[in-house]
């Protein structure tokens, strides 16, 4: 009976957090100029703090799959505004979304080991950093309604950065597999048997897409619903047979791009509906991680996101004049990556889920991190586009 009790409580104690943190958004957008999205996980910290998060297992299934859903959205968004014939045409782009990733990943992963970390938990947090939050910058984009070369730039990037985390991610699962089972083809096989089915789930569901949309000749109210059952249903089939539902959304939306399904400006963000599932999904995501209770804790979590950030503009930078961009553009290109949680969490979520014996560790290390992030990441995009000059907000944004 308490434990019904306390369920209730938890899932009648939403909706009012939710409208406290929609509040507090627009308080923070309107009149501090700051993004809603850090208000919206502050107020996430706060409600897992006194205790309103989840713990059952059931409850938590279900609001793990809204999550995952509402940022099947942004993936989709993200993937849909991908240009795949630039990234083949100007190819220092996608070497400079390469190496700044891998960069990243040895940067973060040499801080963790020097401050004690173990370094397969080390390896973990490597993988998970090198990701872009792709929530938070294409809503930070949305807002100031931005357009230029740092935007399109960062935002071809963070495609990047969240598919070799994902690989990156594989690989360490990989690593962990063989220490426990020895067999070098299980642990190769698993990984790469994960990332190949969540492409086909994308794939299988975006190709009869279009004919459908064609067909119907469905206005732009229509394509947004059709666009958005279609993140679902990959959500859910992939879930259903276990693999990654962030990269069959990237997938599904890349492919949409391809088939030239455009969203027009009206569409993006998912109306109402995304705009309620992207207050759920900050709030969710920031309840998932804790406030480092320790000086070390702290220490560690600066140090790891202030390493992060110096990788990601110092590679951007470097490689800014070969991929045809001034040094300033490319180091803001790599301060608009900074966003860092939900993609990295939800992806650390679904390891878990799958079997990762190292998920929890790992969380609790880079829990710091990410509440860092969650308050700086999507300023510090903002201070990007506002500094190139790419913001066209205005007073009703």
């Amino acid at each position: 009976m308490i434990f019904e009790a306390g369920r209730i409580f938890t899932l009648v104690g939403w909706p009012a957090v939710l409208l406290l943190a929609w509040l507090a958004g627009e308080i923070a957008h309107r009149g501090l100029a700051i993004p809603r999205v850090c208000a919206y996980s502050l107020a996430g910290i706060v409600y897992s703090a006194w205790g309103g998060a989840p713990h059952d297992a059931e409850t938590r299934a279900a609001m793990s799959f809204l999550a995952n859903f509402s940022l099947g959205l942004f993936l989709f968004e993200l993937g849909h505004r991908i240009n795949l014939r630039w990234l083949v045409t100007n190819y220092w782009l996608t070497l400079t979304g390469i190496a700044e990733s891998l960069l990243t990943f040895v940067v973060v992963r040499a801080i963790a080991i020097s401050m004690g970390q173990p370094p397969d938990i080390a390896m973990v947090l490597g993988a998970l950093s090198v990701a872009t939050s792709p929530a938070a910058l294409v809503r930070v984009v949305n807002d100031l309604r931005g357009s230029g070369q740092v935007t399109e730039r960062a935002l071809h990037l963070c495609a990047i950065n969240c598919l070799l985390s994902v690989l990156l991610m594989k690989g360490a699962i990989g690593y962990w597999q063989l220490l426990a089972s020895g067999s070098v083809v299980s642990a190769v096989w698993n990984s790469a048997a994960i990332l190949a089915v969540s492409v086909g789930c994308g794939i299988l569901v975006g190709v009869p897409l279009p004919w459908l949309l064609r067909r119907l000749r469905a206005d732009e109210r229509g394509v947004t619903i059709v666009f958005a059952l279609a993140v679902m249903l990959v959500t859910l089939l992939t879930q259903g047979v276990n693999v990654s539902p962030l990269l069959a959304a990237l997938t599904l939306g890349v492919l949409m791009r391809r088939k030239r399904l455009v969203l027009t400006p009206a569409q993006r963000n998912f109306g109402v509906l995304g705009e309620l599932l992207t207050l759920f999904l900050f709030v969710f995501v920031a309840g998932m991680a804790t406030w480092p209770t320790t000086a070390a804790g702290l220490a560690l979590a600066v140090l790891l996101s202030l390493g992060r950030i110096a990788a990601k503009m110092s590679a951007t930078a470097a490689f800014a004049h070969v991929s045809g961009t001034s040094t300033r553009k490319g180091a803001l290109t790599g301060l608009a990556l900074a966003p860092l949680s939900t993609f990295a969490l939800l992806l650390l979520e679904y390891s878990r889920t799958a079997g990762f014996g190292l998920a929890d560790s790992a969380l609790s290390a880079i829990a710091g991190m990410v509440i860092v992030m969650e308050f700086v990441g999507p300023v510090f995009a903002q201070w990007a586009l506002v500094l190139a000059g790419e913001a066209q907000r205005t007073e009703d944004a």
